[in-house]
């Protein structure tokens, strides 16, 4: 007989005692490493200053909502991602992310992409993201995903106008990525 092995399931409170990047999924550790190349950080960069001005430019119907970079999502006991950005509403307490994020952008790398297009896709979904942006600055492309009233992610590349509640946004992805010089 064979002996079952063991695997550890650790939570949260395990999590904010770790050093280093990592994510916890489902109690299961994934490291964040190596850190983002540049061509990453610039693409961020400009992903967030043209999301910060879309905001500032629609100030009026979006005061609640703003973009925030890489901070933790506590999602349950067991469960905490990081997006690369994202969109929040009416989350003003805490230090992390508390709730879902109406928009979130993951900058795939070789060391991220399967878990940004099936694990984190499949989170972002079940949590109701209304808008899951996958960006690929290898290929110099993205796919929109955009949770329809079935709770199910359709893809809409075009997109180029974002609703949350009142707040309506313009941004032009591919206008951003070529923009970014990469």
């Amino acid at each position: 007989m064979r002996s079952q092995k063991y695997h550890p399931n650790y939570t949260v409170e395990d999590y904010r005692q770790w050093k280093g990047d990592w994510e916890l999924i489902d109690g299961i550790p994934s490291a964040m490493t190596p850190s983002p190349s540049k061509q990453h950080q610039l693409l961020a960069y400009e992903l967030s200053f043209q999301l910060g001005l879309a905001f500032k430019n629609s100030k009026d119907t979006c005061g609640s909502c703003r973009p925030i970079y890489e901070t933790d999502w506590v999602i349950d006991e067991f469960t905490v991602v990081r997006p690369d950005i994202a969109v929040i509403c009416n989350d003003n307490e805490g230090e992390s992310i508390n709730v879902p994020p109406a928009l979130i952008i993951e900058i795939v790398s070789p060391s991220s992409g399967l878990k940004d297009r099936h694990t984190k896709y499949g989170i972002y979904e079940e949590q109701k993201v209304l808008y899951y942006i996958i960006v690929d600055p290898k290929l110099q492309s993205f796919s929109i995903y955009v949770l329809n009233s079935a709770g199910i992610y359709e893809e809409m590349n075009d997109l180029t106008t974002f609703k949350f509640g009142t707040c309506i946004i313009n941004i032009s992805l591919a206008t951003t990525i070529a923009e970014a010089n990469l």
